[in-house]
C-alpha cells in the first residue's frame, strides 16, 4: 500500500515521535511504501543520535506548511488547524491508499487511523497532572477558558459526524478515556519497546538495595513520593534518573533532598549517560514509578525486562496493562503502601526474587518491537478487509 504517516514534528524524540519511527519502520518491513508529513522538518541527525531509527524508515518527508508557532496553550488549536484541516485535505489530494495520524492534537481528524495516546484535549485532564497550576491561578484560568470552550465545541462536533477514524491507543487505560470521554472504541496497540537490550541485564545475580526510578524530571511525574519512601525505607538507596523537563523541579528536589536529610541514600541524576543508566539498572532490585495516571509506561517496562520488580502508583496503564493489577509487579496509593512494598522486596531471598523475574520478564517480552509489528500488520488486514465490504 502506499500510505501516508502524518506526525506534527520528529525532533522532540519522545515517546509519540518513538511510536511514530516504529510505525514507519514496521510498516516499510510488511512491504509497504511510506511518506512522512510534518508540520517541522525533521533533525534526521538527531534522531539517529536519540533513537534506535535512521532516514530509511520512509520513503520520503513532507513538510506541511506551518502556523508560527506559539508558546501558548493556543498553539494545538493553530497546529490542529494547519495540520489536521488544511494539511490532511493537501495530503488526501495525492490519493493514498491509508494515512495514518500517530499523534492526536484535537478531533476531528480526517485520516484512515489515528493514534490516540490520550484524549489530552479534553478540558479538565490538567488538572491530574497539574491540580496547583490551574486550582491557585485565576488569571490562568481565565486564559484558558476560550480554548476550553473550543475543545468541546470541537469534541462534540466529532460525535455527531458520521466520518470517524479508527482510533488506536496505547493501553487499556487510555482506550477506556477514549471512550468515556470521547463515544468512540478504541483499539489498543501497546508502543514497541525496546526489551533485547535490556535482557542481558536480567542475568545479573549481583544486586544491591537499590530503588531506581526513571522519566523525564517534572512536576507531573510526582517525583517527591520517591523522596516520601526514601525517608521511610532506611535500608536502601534510592535514585532518579533521566531528562530535565523542568529545571525549576530539579532544583526543589535537591533542595527537598537535603531538607530531608536524605543525601547518603538519594541521588537525583538529570541527562544521564546511556552507559551510567545501565550500570545503575544491572545493579538495582526495585523499580519505582509514583507517576499517578500515566499513559503506558516504557520505562516500566525497561525495568522489567533489566530484571526489576515493578512498585507503581495503581492508576494509569502501569497498573492496569503492565502490572495487571499486581499479578506481575506491585502497586501503590500511599506512602506507606509503597514503601511497605520496597522493604519487603530488599528482603526476599534470591530463589523467590529469581521466580518473580521469570514471570516478569515474559510480560517485559510481550511488548517487543516484533510483538508491535505483528500487531500492525493484523490490524492493516482487518482494516483492508473492512473497506472492501463497505
Amino acid at each position: 500500500m502506499y500510505i501516508a504517516l502524518i506526525h506534527d514534528s520528529l525532533n522532540p524524540c519522545g515517546g509519540a515521535e518513538r511510536l511514530t519511527l516504529a510505525m514507519a519502520k514496521a510498516l516499510k518491513e510488511l512491504g509497504h511504501s511510506v511518506d512522512l508529513y510534518v508540520l517541522e522538518k525533521t533533525n534526521w541527525n538527531n534522531v539517529e543520535r536519540l533513537t534506535p531509527y535512521t532516514r530509511q524508515v520512509v520513503d520520503n518527508e513532507y513538510v506541511l506548511p506551518p502556523f508560527r508557532r506559539l508558546p501558548t496553550i493556543y498553539s494545538r488549536l493553530l497546529n490542529w488547524f494547519s495540520r489536521d484541516v488544511l494539511g490532511i485535505y493537501m495530503v488526501k489530494k495525492r490519493m493514498y491508499d491509508l494515512t495514518i495520524a500517530t499523534k492526536q492534537l484535537l478531533v476531528p481528524t480526517f485520516v484512515d487511523m489515528l493514534y490516540m495516546h490520550f484524549p489530552d484535549f479534553v478540558p479538565g485532564f490538567d488538572y491530574l497532572y497539574y491540580p496547583e497550576r490551574y486550582l491557585h491561578n485565576i488569571t490562568l484560568r481565565i486564559y484558558s477558558r476560550p480554548a476550553e470552550l473550543m475543545s468541546r465545541l470541537l469534541i462534540s462536533l466529532f460525535k455527531n459526524t458520521e466520518y470517524r477514524p479508527l482510533l488506536l491507543t496505547n493501553s487499556k487505560f487510555s482506550a477506556s478515556m477514549i471512550k468515556r470521554f470521547i463515544g468512540v472504541k478504541a483499539v489498543v496497540l501497546y508502543p514497541p519497546v525496546d526489551v533485547e537490550r535490556y535482557l542481558p541485564l536480567s542475568q545479573n545475580r549481583d544486586r544491591n538495595n537499590i530503588v531506581v526510578t526513571l522519566c523525564r524530571i517534572e512536576p507531573m511525574k510526582n517525583l517527591n513520593i520517591v523522596l516520601d519512601v526514601a525517608k521511610e525505607v532506611k535500608e536502601a538507596k534510592f535514585v532518579i534518573m533521566g531528562s530535565i523537563g523542568s529545571y525549576s523541579y530539579y532544583l526543589y528536589l535537591i533542595k527537598r533532598v537535603k531538607a530531608l536529610k536524605l543525601e547518603d541514600r538519594v541521588k537525583v541524576i538529570p541527562n544521564i549517560s546511556e552507559e551510567l543508566k545501565m550500570k545503575i539498572l544491572a545493579k538495582a532490585k526495585i523499580y519505582l514509578h509514583p507517576t499517578r495516571y500515566e499513559h503506558f509506561g516504557i520505562s516500566v517496562v525497561e525495568a522489567m525486562a533489566a530484571g526489576l520488580i515493578p512498585v507503581v502508583h495503581k492508576s494509569g496503564g502501569p497498573w492496569i496493562d503492565i502490572v495487571e493489577k499486581g499479578n506481575c509487579g506491585f502497586g501503590f496509593n500511599e506512602v506507606g503502601e509503597a514503601a511497605s512494598h520496597v522493604n519487603y522486596l530488599i528482603g526476599v531471598d534470591e530463589e523467590e526474587r529469581k521466580s518473580l523475574q521469570v514471570r516478569y520478564l515474559a510480560k517485559a517480552l510481550s511488548y517487543s518491537y516484533n510483538s508491535f509489528k505483528n500487531r500492525v500488520n493484523l490490524l492493516l488486514a482487518l482494516y483492508t478487509d473492512k473497506v472492501r465490504r463497505f
